[in-house]
């Protein structure tokens, strides 16, 4: 006899399966789509090297008062690509006395990335002082240089320091490794440039030019051939070239002189660099003292033609493009085309007292191939001194430092990240992602080679 099936069973083990499949779909859907959106920071490098400034709060440059924290040192860190969350061990750092005061180039890395030079623009503070009621003026005075191995990044080294001129501003190293330049605001020390043997120790000081004008020398670049170092005098507010004289059979670099004509600029410059096929030379004009809350000036940045194949070496100014409020650095993208500059805005104004403490901004500018430059996007963003932003090896992302958030209680700093996208309405678009370290960070330098 043939046994008929109840259809009632039957209906009711096909929708279980058909809810079983549906289940199994949901968590590949799930599984698919969370594999597709993980989090992890986007930066094209094999890692980062980094400052910070442990002894002082950003609220320091307005009322003197330090807001020291237990066991704060001057350090230089290191981190490696990628990162695995929750693992406070990749970032790792040794002394090296340092300061975010006074400089937008504080620290020089060797082209084969062992070698790191940081420089102390100003000195650390005494253990028990607490406040200066002249920030600038009464803060001890920097003189050093320390050397640090940074070959491994999980292990850097300080290995030694060697003294250069009161209150040192800016440090270039050439690329041949060979020569170190230095500009301090000692007189008659205004530039020093080192001759440094195989393992980085300097030999011997080469004697500035003759007829150079005494003043605070601000910057310092090496053209890519070496034999040129461009310089910044912010109290003359001009740019000027410097040439290498050479012995021919040895190469040794006999004096330096003085190269055609310095280009007056204005304003209170800061920083300057190469474009990287050298055709252009880019100067940032803070304009004024971070510290003058009267002067409501925004800066700008400046593109100077150099002619250095030409004897008479006719340098001239070619364009120029406002940014923020207090700007304090800049980098410029892989391709040349872009620029992007970091300002400081009011952020480090005491909380108590101003409404627009803790908020900064980035410009982006974009660079022509004659020349010129215009501003095309300013980003505010949440964080107090955002000394450093940097573009990774393909320029596809930016690293920013935040000396300090705006926080109540514990203060801390941070290393937060963007992906650049100047064909997109959203040129940079924030990455969840980011980096808590001690509050002081500042002057981020990525290590590009793997």
């Amino acid at each position: 006899m043939t046994t008929v099936p109840n259809i009632g069973n039957v209906f009711k083990y096909m929708m279980l399966k058909v809810k079983m499949l549906k289940r199994c779909f949901l968590f590949l859907f799930i599984a698919v789509s969370f594999s597709s959106v993980s989090q992890n920071i986007q930066f094209d490098a094999k890692g980062l090297v980094f400052l910070s400034d442990a002894d002082m709060s950003a609220f320091s440059i307005i009322d003197g008062n330090l807001r020291k924290m237990p066991d704060s040192k001057d350090v230089i860190s290191t981190l490696s690509f990628p990162l695995n969350y929750g693992d406070p061990s990749q970032i790792v750092s040794d002394n090296a006395s340092n300061s975010v005061l006074n400089s937008a180039k504080s620290l020089s890395i060797t082209s084969n990335q062992k070698l790191a030079y940081v420089l102390e623009t100003k000195g650390q503070t005494g253990y028990s002082q607490t406040k200066y009621e002249d920030l600038i003026e009464d803060i001890p005075a920097g003189k050093y240089i320390t050397v640090v191995n940074i070959e491994n990044l999980k292990s850097p080294k300080s290995l030694y320091r060697f003294p250069v001129g009161t209150n040192p501003r800016a440090i270039s190293l050439s690329p041949s490794n060979k020569l170190l330049a230095v500009s301090s605001e000692e007189y008659g020390k205004e530039l020093q440039v080192f001759e440094l043997d195989e393992t980085g120790k300097p030999l011997r000081a080469i004697k500035k030019p003759n007829g150079f004008s005494p003043g605070r020398i601000v910057d310092l670049s090496w053209h890519s051939s070496g034999d040129y170092l461009i310089y910044l005098n912010q109290d003359e507010a001009d740019l000027g070239v410097i040439k290498l004289v050479r012995d021919g059979p040895t190469n040794q670099v006999i004096r330096l002189e003085k190269f055609g004509n310095t280009v007056k600029i204005g304003g209170l410059i800061t920083k300057g660099s190469f474009t990287p096929d050298g055709k252009y030379y880019i100067v940032l004009d803070k304009k004024k003292e971070a510290f003058d809350l009267e002067n409501k000036a925004n800066g700008e940045v400046f593109i100077i033609k150099l002619n250095l194949d030409d004897e008479a070496g006719n340098h001239f100014l070619i364009s120029r493009a406002p940014v923020g409020h207090n700007p304090f650095s800049f980098d410029i993208h892989p391709s040349g085309n872009y620029i992007l500059v970091n300002n400081l805005e009011h952020s480090f104004l005491p909380p108590e007292h101003y409404l627009d403490s803790g908020e900064s901004s980035l410009s982006v500018l974009h660079l022509n191939f004659n020349g010129t430059i215009e501003n095309i996007k300013n980003l505010k963003i949440d964080g107090i001194l955002p000394t450093s932003a940097v573009f990774d090896k393909d320029g596809q992302n930016v690293a920013l430092s935040i000396f300090q958030y705006l926080t109540f209680g514990h203060s801390f700093g941070g290393i937060e990240f963007f992906q650049f996208n100047p064909t997109e309405k959203q040129i940079l678009k924030f990455q969840k992602g980011k980096i808590y370290v001690p509050r002081g960070v500042h002057t981020l330098k990525p290590i590009l080679d793997y």
